[in-house]
């Protein structure tokens, strides 16, 4: 049997156009594969991996140590990078208030660290600790700062105190203080509440609540020259009142339990 030329031709037609239709297809797929292979080989050669590692701003946290835990190390891969829980893991730190972790491409990564600084010295049940603005217990310390005001709460752990209504209020309150009238300042659980000692005045601040107004009011009426042993009261910072002396416990007076010799043992 005999095949029509034009059959044959138009089949040998079909044939060549699958074959070069098959040919483009691999060249296409190796092609692909091979820009992959390529941009594997440059994601993960020297060219894009870290050389250096720049970090700002930290003077108590060790942040390299940090970063170093979630592999972040010069000769990593800069792809590779976890920067975002690097970042998590550095605001966990008790001395820092806010962190920043970034590639600086290509070969760069750069942390930026905000840390907190001491605001009180408190006496906790288990010894002194530097305080933040925020009430974030930063570290123990064998004695308080002299620089800094002071809280007595004995009764409460360290580890449960920026949690604690009480010593939250009473750094609100001392932070508020003007600068002047800080240093010297302090706060402890009286009688009837929070109370407080400010350039040798008593003043009763009640229940740990709207403590910065607290402060301002007490700092406005102690400028205003108040006889010794005067007793300053504003337990409602907008109804402040001003006892004389002799009409109620002095600062002199404090609860013995209260006082200490700075280092936390009893005088």
């Amino acid at each position: 049997m005999t095949i029509d030329p034009r059959l044959e031709d138009r089949r040998r037609r079909v044939a060549e156009d699958r074959a070069r239709s098959n040919l483009t297809r691999l060249i296409r797929l190796l092609a692909v594969v091979a820009c992959g292979a390529v941009a594997a080989w440059v994601l993960q050669s020297p060219f894009l991996s870290v050389g250096q590692i720049t970090v700002l701003g930290t003077s108590h946290v060790d942040a390299e140590a940090i970063l170093a835990a979630h592999d972040i190390v010069e000769g990593r891969p800069m792809v590779v990078l976890d920067v975002e829980a690097a970042q998590v893991a550095l605001g966990q730190h008790p001395w820092v208030a806010e962190a920043r972790v970034a590639r600086s491409w290509p070969t760069s990564v750069v942390v930026e660290v905000t840390e907190r600084t001491p605001a009180v010295s408190v006496r906790f049940a288990d010894g002194w600790s530097l305080v933040a603005a925020d009430a974030v217990v930063l570290q123990s310390t064998p004695a308080p700062d002299p620089v800094l005001p002071e809280a007595d709460f004995s009764s409460v752990d360290s580890e449960s105190g920026a949690d604690d209504l009480d010593v939250i209020g009473a750094v609100d309150f001392l932070v508020a203080l003007p600068p002047e009238r800080r240093g010297d300042a302090s706060v402890r659980v009286g009688e009837e509440g929070l109370e407080a000692t400010v350039a040798g005045f008593l003043v009763r601040l009640g229940r740990p609540f709207e403590m910065a107004d607290k402060a301002v009011v007490a700092a406005e009426l102690l400028s205003q020259g108040l006889e010794p042993g005067s007793i300053i009261t504003v337990v409602a910072p907008t109804s402040p009142a001003v006892l004389g002396p002799g009409m109620g416990r002095t600062a002199d007076e404090a609860p013995e339990e209260n006082e200490s010799n700075g280092d936390g043992s009893e005088p």
